[in-house]
């Protein structure tokens, strides 16, 4: 990032575009200085531009409201990239040892060149090359293999890879706005990073980041990606269901959000019977009644196709038996109960992601699921920088996150935003950018219910 004492990350979504700026603390922590999201209305499907015009306009609008704020100029940024295109793959090298059988690290080092430069097959890009495990005469082993004797060391990489005509697209839209120079990242790895525990990713965790028109997957086990893909189905096509029952697409969101339940276990025992009321837009439009029961089976029916998709996907990483805890995040998880239903459909322990790993300092939007993305992207950009660190100044916006902590009308509350929960920015010699990540990686409001009907003016 040259001289710079800050990094740029973006994220292209279905419906919107998300552009943040961030830098580091004097203690080490990722601080999180603007946000700026602007609506895309259609030119981006499943990690795709299918109209390169409408992506490039809203791209330019988030990128100038950026330089605005903050007061600099855009020409480089990280991007994350996710959809169909995505796949990951394995592969093994080998090479012998010397004739009195030590490993040293010239063996080592020998290998990973050799696996550093593997090349991706036609018409892929390789994003992230991820080491797995070594093996010394064909027995794995856990940590360095430095020091053992053996013939023959293998290691085994994973390599997530992207389509090459995917980002040739993309690049074109960022070459129109003036950012020539760009990184592109896994979306999936970028979020588990805010949305997961250090100790998770060490004992085995699988971070679920539901999307508008996709859901990303990334699974951890002994602080090591182990696997990532990008599945072509996200929370928009529970919106298109709900607009089949003839409520107005204005009215779809807001429904979802503030009456919506992810499973009929979870709607409370006061609402069963009751019904919600969508006014009519015009003065000839009727009333539109939905009942709770029928709202939630139309989300639950959506929901667990995608949790179909889910459990395939923890299968075909080889990875679902080591698996302790999921992890949801993203926009579409914050539905009411959607916890339970995934717990229960994948019988794996279920959480939502309410815990984010940057500093104080950072604006209040980093702390929103939706944006974790871009924030993960903002420490995964960080960790590869030179960026210096900005002294720590004192806030006083401890009330107003207070204030800000309304939340649906079951029980829970949303959390304040935690201290960063990892390693300090290491000064040392300076090592590659995916040694770095690897150890780095490694309101709705509250209404009156329990009425037969309930009027809401406001979808």
């Amino acid at each position: 990032m040259g001289n710079k004492n800050y990094v740029v990350a973006i994220d292209l979504g279905f419906n919107k575009v998300v552009a943040a700026l961030g830098t580091i603390s004097a203690d080490g922590q990722t601080i999180v200085k603007e946000i700026v999201s602007k609506p895309l209305e259609g030119g981006f499907v499943r990690g795709e531009i299918t109209n390169i015009e409408l992506v490039s306009t809203a791209l330019n609008s988030a990128v100038e409201e950026l330089e605005q704020r903050a007061g600099i100029k855009v020409d480089e940024a990280v991007v994350g990239t996710s959809g169909r295109q995505i796949v990951f793959a394995t592969n093994s090298g080998f090479v012998y040892v010397g004739s009195d059988g030590e490993i040293r690290n010239s063996d080592v080092e020998k290998l990973c060149d050799n696996m550093n430069n593997v090349q991706a097959p036609e018409g892929k890009v390789i994003l992230s090359r991820l080491p797995q495990y070594y093996k010394i005469d064909t027995h794995e082993i856990k940590g360095s293999p430095v020091g053992g004797f053996g013939r023959h060391l293998e290691a085994t990489y994973g390599y997530v890879m992207a389509s090459k005509a995917v980002l040739e697209r993309i690049d074109k839209a960022f070459d129109r706005v003036g950012i020539k120079d760009r990184t592109y990242l896994p979306s999936a790895m970028a979020s588990a990073l805010v949305a997961s525990y250090d100790e998770e990713r060490e004992s085995g965790v699988a971070t679920i980041d539901i999307g508008a028109n996709t859901t990303d997957v990334a699974v951890y086990y002994d602080n090591k990606v182990r696997y990532v893909a990008s599945i072509p189905l996200g929370s928009d096509a529970i919106n298109n269901d709900i607009r089949a029952t003839a409520v107005p697409k204005n009215s779809v969101e807001k429904l979802k959000t503030r009456h919506g339940y992810a499973t009929a276990s979870a709607i409370p025992f006061e609402l069963l019977n009751s019904v919600i009321r969508i006014p009519g837009r015009k003065g000839q439009e009727k009333n539109k009644d939905i009942s709770y029961r029928d709202l939630t089976a139309i989300i639950e029916c959506r929901l667990v196709d995608i949790i179909n998709f889910v459990n395939e996907v923890l299968r075909d990483s080889g990875y679902h038996d080591r698996i302790e805890t999921l992890v949801l995040t993203g926009g579409g998880s914050q539905l009411k109960g959607i916890e339970v239903l995934f717990q229960e459909r994948t019988g794996i322990t279920t959480r939502k992601d309410v815990a984010a790993s940057f500093g104080e300092e950072s604006v209040a939007e980093a702390a929103e699921p939706a944006n974790a993305t871009v924030v993960g992207l903002l420490m995964m950009a960080i960790a590869q920088s030179d960026i210096k660190p900005t002294p720590q100044q004192q806030t006083s916006n401890e009330e107003d996150i207070e204030d800000d902590e309304e939340w649906d009308d079951s029980n829970d509350k949303k959390p304040k935003r935690e201290k960063k929960r990892g390693e300090k920015k290491d000064n040392g010699p300076r090592v590659s950018f995916f040694d770095r990540i690897k150890k780095a990686i490694g309101k709705v409001d509250e209404a009156v219910f329990g009425k037969d009907i309930v009027d809401d003016e406001d979808i």
